[in-house]
């Protein structure tokens, strides 16, 4: 005996069914699509490298605004130091100034000099003429420091 395998007509009934809901299931109601931001997206039109850039560049700035490593000559006010010796012509001199700690550095114009951002402005035969930049009330300042090279025979006296 051979048995057939018969499928009920309620199991066919209940496929074609489901087949038609699924089908015709967006068609009878709206669906609701999320909210879209566009300021939250990138524009697809828009290059990559550009982006690149301009995130290079908000580094840049970034790191320019943050202080820049400071020399010895910059750690000591500018009262500290003492001016050794001038070396040069009149078209480019070289002053030596010692720290007090028997330590020595060479300055040339624009050299920076002392705590408040001071700057070699003049190298003179017998003095270094330093400037520095305040700000008072809202108005800048130039402030200029004189460092006269003392003679052997000016150390002596007070």
């Amino acid at each position: 005996m051979t048995r057939r395998n018969r499928t009920s007509p309620f199991a066919v009934l209940i496929v074609i069914g489901v087949f038609f809901a699924l089908s015709l299931g967006p068609c009878w109601g709206a669906t609701a699509k999320a909210p879209s931001i566009p300021a939250a997206k990138p524009d697809p039109f828009r290059p990559f490298i550009e982006l690149d850039q301009a995130k290079a560049l908000a580094l840049k700035k970034k790191a320019e605004s943050k202080a820049l490593p400071v020399s010895p000559l910059q750690r000591a006010e500018i009262d500290q130091f003492r001016l050794i010796g001038i070396a040069g012509d009149e078209r480019s001199r070289t002053a030596m100034v010692d720290d007090g700690k028997g330590k020595f550095y060479p300055l040339i114009v624009g050299t920076g000099i002392g705590m408040n951002e001071g700057r070699v402005a003049q190298i003179l035969v017998d003095r270094v003429v330093v400037e520095e930049v305040t700000k008072e009330r809202g108005k800048k300042k130039v402030k200029r420091i004189i460092m006269k090279l003392r003679r052997d025979e000016e150390e002596g006296k007070p």
